[in-house]
């Protein structure tokens, strides 16, 4: 460090030894993220003195110790100003032509010369991948030989290199093969194959896996895969600009992958809602199948917590709280057990609640309480909102989760009729008819077919007209027709 402080001030290296000193130094940082390698100038003067060396052997000195600063530099790191990484990258195409010119030189060449000639590659801007397929297969013997004979370090960002070479070897397989390495594949891309990664290699190797699986024919919801790409690039609908940076297809912002993201977040969060913090048990799970329905049309939600819920300390409290990062509300004028969920469907804020006997309320967005809109669209954490907000009269439905038993119509179908012709979306599946009716007929062999939505009827076909199956039809206000069955229009 002397020897650079030296060099730094005057410009001038004025011996062998100070010159080889500096050439080791050359990537050090001082606590600004500043090395000698961020000075072109400076940089130019160690290259021209290494390459006038008359001697051969003392070239090859200060072209070892360049190499060992080269593979030593924290070029991944957060500490390495933005000038340091860039002269990393011009000493390492000033190494590759430098490596050139030695090799022609005549005489005897040290064993870590001819191992570098093995893996020159090492010298290129992808100075792993042809690790990466044999990584895959579970065979590090290429990698091992370049750490082992040029004396690479375990701190290195080569082995950081070989990790993203190995996401980019399976990001090459056909779809089947992707698949079945991706659980080992996502261990390793979030720093737990026992290779510490930095932040942003995180990023890239997830980024390359999420990227690479939206290509699939056939993509079910990863759960791993989804919360490594929430954690690490961030949640797709509030950091859109990081994803449209790191998740790119053809060098576009891949849109496919993250809207795969987002779709599968939001179900998760929906989930999350009526699993964890509503209390009305069966209901809730109706609940929960009903408004998943829903999620493919859902813009935006939120979540307004009571105290229980802020405080649970339990693991999937604790997940979920990460995963809703940034759409948390406080919940006030409530009981402690009481959470309220808004989600955004296009014009209208649908909001239902987690304690028992609360209704539905639908709002059009344009019609919010000032405070209650400044609250959706506040930056600060833990924004209040109160509950008469989210219950106020001008409201543009309210609906109550109760069955038409006489109408042989479940509240999913009732909300069904009236919401999809409010919001204008309509969700593909038709929710099924009262579960009374479907327990009814579940140990009975006989066909029932609602075309209802279609214009039809509800049909049981029963034609057994004084069976026991037919009373009960009978007295939950269904008529019969002859040959038929019976039929609720």
């Amino acid at each position: 460090m002397v020897a650079i402080t030296d060099f730094r001030r005057s410009g001038r290296i004025d011996s062998f030894r100070d010159l080889k000193y500096v050439c080791l130094g050359i990537g050090a940082l001082d606590g600004k993220g500043w090395s000698v390698l961020a000075d072109e100038t400076l940089r130019g003067t160690i290259a021209r003195t290494a390459e006038r060396q008359s001697l051969g052997h003392r070239r090859l000195r200060c072209f070892q110790a360049l190499l060992s600063a080269y593979f030593s530099f924290p070029v991944h790191g957060k500490d390495a100003s933005p000038e340091s990484a860039t002269g990393w990258r011009g000493l390492r195409g000033w190494l590759r032509t430098e490596r050139e010119r030695l090799a022609k030189l005549p005489g005897f060449k040290p064993p870590w010369f001819e191992a570098l000639g093995r893996h020159v590659e090492m010298l290129t801007a992808q100075p792993c991948e042809k690790f990466g397929a044999d990584l895959l297969r579970g065979d590090p013997s290429g990698l091992n030989d370049a750490l082992d004979s040029l004396s690479i370090p375990q701190t290195s960002w080569v082995l950081e290199e070989a990790v993203l070479a190995q996401m980019r070897a399976a990001s090459a397989l056909h779809d089947g093969p992707f698949k079945s390495t991706l659980p080992d594949l996502l261990p390793i891309a979030m720093g737990h194959g026992g290779v510490s990664i930095g932040e942003g290699l995180k990023v890239r190797c997830v980024a390359l896996l999420v990227s690479r699986y939206a290509l699939c024919a056939d993509r079910p919801e990863q759960p791993a895969l989804r919360d490594a790409a929430t954690s690490t690039i961030g949640n797709p609908w509030l950091r859109r600009v990081n994803w449209d940076a790191w998740v790119r297809s053809d060098n576009e912002p891949d849109d496919v992958a993250r809207e795969m993201v987002f779709g599968w977040l939001k179900g998760r969060l929906i989930t999350d809602f009526f699993e964890l913090l509503t209390v009305d048990g069966a209901t809730d799970r109706r609940r929960l199948a009903y408004w998943l329905r829903f999620a493919p049309f859902v813009d935006d939600m939120w979540f307004a917590l009571g105290t229980s819920a802020w405080q649970r300390p339990g693991a999937q409290f604790v997940e979920f709280r990460e995963r809703a990062k940034g759409r948390l509300l406080n919940l006030g004028g409530t009981t402690a057990d009481n959470n309220a969920f808004v989600m955004c469907i296009g014009a209208y804020l649908a909001v239902e609640f987690g304690a028992s006997g609360n209704a539905f309320y639908l709002f059009r967005r344009d019609a919010l309480s000032p405070s209650l809109s400044k609250a959706l669209t506040s930056d600060r954490a833990r924004e209040g909102v109160h509950i008469s907000e989210l219950k106020a009269d001008v409201n543009e439905d309210t609906m109550r989760h109760r069955d038409s038993l006489g109408a042989l119509k479940s509240w999913e179908q009732k909300f069904d009729d009236r919401l999809t012709r409010l919001i204008g979306k309509k969700p593909q599946e038709r929710p099924a008819c009262v579960p009374d009716l479907e327990a009814l007929v579940s140990d009975v062999a006989v066909d029932v077919a609602d075309l209802r939505d279609a214009g039809g009827a509800l049909w049981v076909r029963e034609t057994d007209r004084g069976s026991h199956l037919s009373r009960k039809l009978q007295a939950m206000g269904m008529m019969f027709r002859p040959g038929r069955g019976w039929f609720k229009e």
